[in-house]
């Protein structure tokens, strides 16, 4: 019997990255193969994102290149930008999977392509996330280990859609976490990484459910996980009771914790939960507690209002706190957020301006970064591989380039970080035996 051929693709957050990993094992339990996003397949699965209108742009052109690949197949879309457009992105062979409805993508496919060969999967077959038989086949191309503990946010800043496509802040139940990361650790995955949309609120509806230390302390006390990293912090949720955790070694030393502005009446505009005085403090209170820890950031430019003064105050601001990397990116304008019908609006050329300006001070943040690892020796997971040269990652967020005797996605080796190679630094292979030597 021919198994239909399912190809999945990612915009966006590692959120989604970890949901089109779960819907690719949901799919392999269903008896589906799953394929390259490139290969000829009968269904194409395009996990949207909304973040700006550029992903919005990126969403569409993807859903429409897929149906030029192949006009007969089913081209399903979900994510976040599916769940604001909704209907309007349908159409003959188009599905329309709204992010609650995720968890059924596999039977809502089975319905339209009057498939009767597999019986659409029960609860508990869909929960075969956890079991090594429904590991997704390589050529899907999934390069690092995610595990979604949290959904939705209840944070409205004035800027942001996705409450819209998220609803409201949800936690996995710390049991069905820690599973997931089993099946990781035992796939051969030596790191995982922690996510969710507002992560830093996990378990706050919920009195039963532990906060986000104690789902991170119940992981390191109950699997055997070489590497765990938390995907990103909110500043108006962090907790400095939680940096005790970072005495286990197996905690990554990087913490990305979004800023978005230097000003404080631009942070007041967005309506976020700190100024920039708190933002530093907590910044302060996390060198000290974590040795060689690197911090990076998010920042936006051009939000509405954003005067010459503002934008000054907060270059100098994001100057003074020396970040080991930062995304920046321009406003965008969101249909049905309350930042859209601001005054005010700031000209694209003065948000180019803007832009540049942070992006040079970004560069010399990962300079800094790459200047305190070299000649230092490190322990890396790999995660892909191109042309005979593999990439992966530091504890500390270092990307790491280099050719080891033995390598595959999730492998963790010893290397002597060494010049620098295109975004990051070369890493000589060392004996396993010679002792880790830490960056100080």
């Amino acid at each position: 019997m021919i198994k239909p051929r399912v190809a999945l693709t990612t915009l966006g957050c590692k959120v989604n990255q970890s949901e089109t990993e779960h819907m690719a094992r949901q799919f392999a339990a269903a008896g589906y193969e799953c394929v390259p996003f490139e290969s000829s397949a009968d269904v194409y699965v395009v996990n949207t994102c909304t973040v700006t209108h550029v992903a919005d742009r990126k969403s569409r052109q993807i859903l429409n290149a897929a149906e030029r690949a192949n006009p007969e197949a089913l081209v399903v879309a979900t994510g976040c930008y599916a769940s604001i457009v909704g209907d309007a992105l349908g159409g003959t062979q188009r599905l329309v999977v709204r992010n609650r409805d995720k968890d059924r993508v596999v039977a809502l496919v089975d319905g339209r392509l009057h498939r009767q060969e597999y019986p659409p999967p029960t609860f508990s077959e869909v929960e075969k996330y956890e079991a090594p038989s429904a590991v997704i086949p390589t050529g899907v191309g999934r390069t690092r280990a995610m595990v979604k503990a949290q959904d939705g946010c209840d944070s409205h800043c004035t800027y942001c859609i996705i409450p819209r496509a998220r609803g409201r802040s949800r936690s996995l139940g710390p049991e069905q976490v820690i599973q997931r990361v089993r099946t990781l650790v035992t796939e051969g995955h030596a790191e995982v990484v922690i996510t969710g949309v507002d992560l830093g609120s996990y378990g706050e509806e919920d009195a039963e459910l532990p906060d986000l230390g104690g789902l991170l302390q119940r992981i390191l006390d109950e699997t055997d996980v070489r590497r765990v990293r938390v995907s990103s912090l909110e500043p108006g949720d962090f907790n400095p009771a939680w940096l005790n955790l970072w005495q286990d070694r197996r905690l990554c030393r990087h913490l990305h914790v979004p800023l978005q502005a230097g000003s404080a009446s631009v942070l007041a505009r967005m309506e976020r939960k700190y100024s920039p005085l708190q933002f530093a403090r907590m910044v302060d209170t996390c060198r000290q507690a974590i040795p060689d820890v690197t911090i990076t950031t998010d920042v936006m430019v051009g939000f509405p209002g954003e005067t010459e003064n503002e934008f000054a105050e907060g270059y100098e601001f994001i100057r003074a706190i020396r970040f080991d990397g930062m995304h920046v990116f321009k406003y965008s304008q969101r249909s049905g957020t309350r930042a859209a019908r601001m005054p005010g609006q700031v000209p694209e050329d003065i948000k180019a301006l803007r832009s540049q300006r942070l992006r040079e001070e970004a560069s010399s943040g990962v300079d800094r970064l790459l200047a305190r690892h070299a000649a230092c020796r490190a322990e890396v997971v790999w995660e892909s591989e191109q042309d005979g040269i593999w990439r992966g990652l530091t504890d500390t967020n270092v990307r790491v380039f280099g050719t080891p005797a033995e390598a595959r996605v999730g492998l963790l080796s010893n290397v002597r970080l060494d010049a620098h190679f295109r975004d990051g630094l070369w890493g000589e292979p060392v004996q396993i035996e010679i002792p880790l030597v830490l960056v100080s």
